[in-house]
């Protein structure tokens, strides 16, 4: 009887088992077929659900950054006109052309809107405390922070606090700090202007030695301890030698003093000696 029913199959040798392989590939396709159809009739709301979430997503983001970058360019062009106000000498339209800027604009733009609105001030003392708040202010980033730090020295700078001046710039002057050429700039001007002629020349020969401060930073440095040498005469030791050198007493004659303004090099004059120029006057 079995072998009734197969002697079919193998009668046709080759083209037998080609068949029955034939058959089994349907078959594997026809349950493949019915379990694709069975996982789509289970899951095929999920799937749509999330295709469709992707094609939302993808849209909101478009529009996203398409309006982005429209706001980005309608603040640059209102922050542009402010600027070209303050540059036709309308400090009190510029101020208030940065301050609508500063109230709708994006972070970026509303920081520096809010710094160059302090500075056009012409209430000096709203304008430190306006700079002064932005400093403090968290939502204001680090860099933008530091800015107004630097702007609010400059207005201290006129008033002569010479503490406060240093309590502004203190922090600033780190190694890695990103205005410290900038701030040690200032706080030796500071410092001059009050005659602090030892701190004056600590910052300026600190700018000198540094080589990663900026040439147009070390040149006004080297300039500025000209100034200072000049305002602060010469060290009483350096001020002996130069009168005995000329003659000193024996012959009577005045001293000419001429300051020079000292190469940049690292560090100060050596020990003993000033950076001057002593002639005997004729």
């Amino acid at each position: 009887m079995l072998s009734a029913a197969v002697s079919p199959v193998f009668s046709g040798g080759v083209k037998g088992l080609a068949h029955m392989s034939d058959i089994f590939h349907e078959v594997d396709e026809d349950v493949r077929r019915d379990k694709a159809a069975d996982l789509w009739r289970r899951y095929h709301t999920p799937i749509l659900i999330f295709a469709v979430l992707i094609v939302a997503a993808t849209g909101a983001w478009s529009y996203y950054q398409t309006n982005r970058q429209k706001t980005a360019e309608a603040a640059n062009a209102r922050f542009e006109a402010a600027i070209a106000l303050a540059n036709e000498g309308k400090a009190q339209e510029a101020a208030a052309a940065f301050d609508a800027v500063a109230k709708d604009a994006p972070k970026g733009y509303a920081a520096l809107a809010r710094i160059r609105a302090a500075e056009l001030r012409e209430d000096r003392a709203r304008a430190l405390q306006e700079l002064e708040a932005i400093a403090d202010d968290k939502n204001v980033d680090k860099l933008n922070q530091e800015v107004a730090l630097l702007r609010a020295a400059l207005i201290i700078l006129e008033s002569g606090d010479r503490q406060k001046m240093e309590r502004a710039l203190g922090p600033m002057m780190t190694s890695n700090g990103a205005f410290r050429f900038s701030a040690q700039e200032l706080n030796g001007l500071d410092a001059l202007a009050n005659d602090d002629f030892e701190e004056a020349e600590r910052d300026f020969n600190v700018l000198l030695s540094d080589r990663d401060a900026p040439q147009s930073v070390r040149q006004r440095a080297a300039a500025y301890q000209g100034l200072l040498h000049a305002k602060r005469g010469p060290k009483p030791a350096a001020a002996a030698a130069a009168a005995a050198g000329a003659g000193g007493a024996a012959s009577g004659g005045n001293v000419t003093v001429t300051p020079v303004i000292e190469p940049e090099q690292e560090g100060a004059a050596p020990s003993g000696e000033a950076p001057f120029e002593v002639k005997p006057s004729k």
